[in-house]
């Protein structure tokens, strides 16, 4: 192989230079020329032997037959290829004759990173764990409805019946249409039409009065207001409220009044003012949230939860145990939250992780880092805390040298064997380069170990 490879080196495009003859361990170099100027001129080539020659180069241990002119410098071309020789035999002793691919064991590790985003930081701070944050507000109005959950009682229809009126005086009485005559708990009739009380009657007995017969009247009468309450039992109504001045006349009803319904009403409630003003902070929450988002600027995220509201307060267009079917409220409210660049957060949570990784010797990673946002609280109204779940597959380290002394030497199955039991190793591929493929070089240099994935997984 030596000896073509200095015949390649040492031969013209010309084939006017080299002829190379090995033998007994050594190199014989002959450099001649094919044709010249003419026979006996100067490019006629003369032998020259161990001594010296006009114009002739002198080799040690060879025979070199050398000319003039053009001669010397093919002369040169033969004297560089033996360094060039040294160096292709140099190349040949230390390159790889095998090569092995190694995969790592990666394993999946998570961690909880925690950053935080304050108005006072002006650039990303990864060992400080803060990122820059600003602060945004707004103002607006927000309106609900609200079902009512109460009720009320109101009148359907008044009662009615009919009263006595009860004249014991000596003259007639005359009752008004309209006169008012009630219970003694306040319940109150009126009489629908005008009636005259009789005076009473004197009984005498041998010219003397020994008793009187009151005079009566009957009138129809109606509850003032509607409702059960003015369905009264027999005897109830006894006071005579106005439509006549005179002292004598009473009334009774010998009968009950009847009539009177009753209707229930959906009427405001306690409960449900209270409702409506908690529907009134949730819809300030999402007003809030939607209005403050899309005024950020473009790649910032809006921190939802750092969102704190000042209301006013509500207006309500019925009071309690108002009747009503529904309820409407109002507010005005002001918003403030802080919002971020969410590329500032993962930068700064995936370099704390890396940080982190960094600490423990016994793992390796690459730069990527799958962060995602689990959490943000509220600190005051310049800073939050946000946390987040960084991930990545971390793998052990690989001693490349090491491997490559450990399989020198080994045949194939013992090499197979080895990187089967070795810690750290998750799958491997050799590849030998030479004539004995069942035996990897008895040389660590001439095995090149690489630690990634490989084609395919030989255990």
């Amino acid at each position: 192989m030596a000896g073509s490879a200095l015949a390649f080196m040492t031969r013209t495009g010309t084939r006017r230079g080299a002829e190379t003859r090995q033998g007994g361990g050594r190199f014989a170099i002959r450099i001649g020329q094919r044709g010249g100027a003419g026979r006996g001129g100067p490019g006629r080539g003369s032998r020259a032997g161990a001594g010296a020659g006009a114009g002739a180069g002198t080799a040690a241990g060879a025979g070199v037959v050398a000319g003039t002119g053009r001669g010397r410098g093919r002369g040169f071309a033969a004297m560089v290829g033996v360094p060039a020789l040294l160096i292709f035999a140099t190349l040949y002793a230390l390159w790889p004759r095998a090569t092995v691919v190694v995969s790592p064991v990666v394993t999946e590790v998570r961690h909880r990173v925690v950053v935080q985003a304050t108005t006072a930081a002006d650039a990303v701070d990864v060992e400080g764990g803060k990122v820059p944050a600003r602060a945004v507000v707004d103002s607006f109005t927000v309106s609900v409805t609200v079902p009512v959950s109460g009720s009320v009682r109101s009148g359907a229809a008044r009662a009615r019946g009919t009263v006595v009126f009860i004249n014991e005086g000596s003259k007639p009485v005359t009752v008004r249409e309209g006169t008012v005559v009630a219970t003694a708990a306040g319940g109150e009739f009126r009489t629908l039409s005008a009636v005259v009380v009789p005076a009473s009657t004197v009984k005498s007995f041998v010219g003397m009065a020994v008793d009187a017969d009151p005079g009566t009247a009957n009138v129809e009468v109606e509850a003032d207001e509607p409702g059960t309450h003015g369905n009264v039992a027999a005897g109830r109504i006894t006071v005579v409220m106005g439509g006549s001045s005179s002292a004598s006349l009473k009334v009774t009803n010998p009968e009950p009044t009847s009539g009177g319904e009753d209707k229930i009403t959906p009427a405001v409630s306690p409960v449900d003012l209270r409702t409506a003003r908690k529907r009134l902070a949730a819809e300030a929450s999402e007003v809030a949230a939607r209005r403050l988002a899309e005024d950020l600027p473009r790649n910032h995220r809006l921190l939802a939860e750092t969102i704190a509201i000042q209301p006013e307060e509500p207006v309500f267009d019925h009071g309690p145990h108002s009747p009503s079917a529904e309820l409407r409220a109002s507010c005005r409210a002001s918003a403030r939250a802080l919002a971020v660049k969410e590329a500032d957060v993962l930068k700064a949570a995936r370099g704390r992780f890396l940080l982190g990784l960094a600490e423990d010797a016994t793992l390796v990673t690459s730069t990527e880092a799958d962060v995602k946002i689990s959490k943000v609280e509220r600190i005051d109204a310049e800073s939050a805390t946000i946390e987040a779940v960084a991930s990545a597959g971390v793998a052990a380290p690989l001693d490349a040298d090491m491997l490559a002394r450990e399989l020198a030497g080994k045949t194939v199955e013992e090499a197979k064997s080895l990187l089967g039991a070795a810690r750290g190793v998750s799958a491997f591929s050799i590849y030998p380069d030479g004539d004995d493929a069942r035996r990897l070089p008895r040389f660590a240099r001439w095995i090149r170990v690489v630690v990634g994935r490989p084609e395919g997984n030989q255990r």
